[in-house]
């Protein structure tokens, strides 16, 4: 599904700010697959997702999707096979519209665009049986702004947008990192039942090892720009805190020091 082959990115090149951000990146996802990705930072993580969804132009290598050479797209050729939640919750959605506009906006994407903007009656139930599966109440407030939401609400909702059309390739960039523990879980639970359901290819990076070890059927761990350490299966299940922590110690050679990560 996706092959990302020896991919460089360097920003601020030829001055004192110079920094390689991508350092012969290599990795290689199966269809159905869900990564979740661990590393301090500067490591790369966001960068490398910036790369898949064409935020920025790669120097080298390759970005494969779904057997497309994808690595010279534009970023709004790439979206159309693409799901992305950023760790802000304000970014995804648009706090001025309704739900059910929100919600109209992802489901349209992609779609040619006429003059008519009223959403039929098919599409508003549609969008009244996905917000079911929130669990949240907002079947019930779809002409809401989406502005009077909690953050953890327009996250869940930023999340239902971002797979409403049942993307390629989903992109979770830190995105319960801006939550409070109980609605962090809760948008976690979601996440991990909208994944199984539609058997959706992901890709999620987190600060938190224990929510990187427990989701998902695979773990990559980036340092400097490239991945030092990938686990799966049984190995992967079985893995605790402090082994992760060792295996960084022992594939980077340095001292594992990020707070943000060891308090979580």
């Amino acid at each position: 599904m996706l092959l990302l082959e020896n991919v460089e990115k360097t920003f601020n090149r030829g001055t004192i700010n110079e920094k390689k951000a991508l350092n012969g990146l290599n990795l290689s996802m199966k269809d159905g697959d869900f990564v979740t990705v661990i590393g301090g930072n500067g490591a790369g993580k966001s960068t490398m997702l910036n790369m898949i969804a064409g935020v920025y132009p790669i120097d080298k290598g390759k970005v494969i999707l779904n057997g497309e050479n994808i690595s010279r797209w534009s970023e709004h050729k790439r979206a159309r096979f693409l799901g992305r939640v950023f760790q802000d919750p304000m970014t995804g959605t648009a706090a001025d519209m309704e739900i059910q506009e929100n919600l109209a906006l992802a489901y349209r994407r992609g779609k040619r665009r006429g003059m008519r903007w009223a959403i039929t009656k098919d599409e508003k139930e549609k969008y009244r049986e996905s917000l079911k599966v929130l669990g949240l109440g907002l079947e019930n407030r779809m002409t809401s702004k989406v502005g009077l939401l909690s953050g953890g609400q327009r996250q869940a909702l930023t999340l239902l947008m971002a797979t409403l059309r049942q993307p390629d390739l989903l992109l979770l960039d830190e995105h319960t990192a801006a939550l409070d523990p109980k609605t962090a879980a809760k948008v976690l639970e979601i996440t991990e039942q909208i994944v199984a359901e539609n058997h959706l290819t992901t890709i999620m990076i987190t600060h938190n090892m224990k929510d990187a070890i427990r989701m998902g059927n695979r773990l990559v761990m980036m340092h400097d720009g490239r991945i030092i350490y990938d686990v799966s299966g049984e190995e992967k299940k079985n893995l605790r805190v402090s082994q992760l922590l060792e295996k960084f110690e022992q594939a980077a050679g340095e001292e594992f020091a990020n707070d943000r990560m060891m308090l979580n």
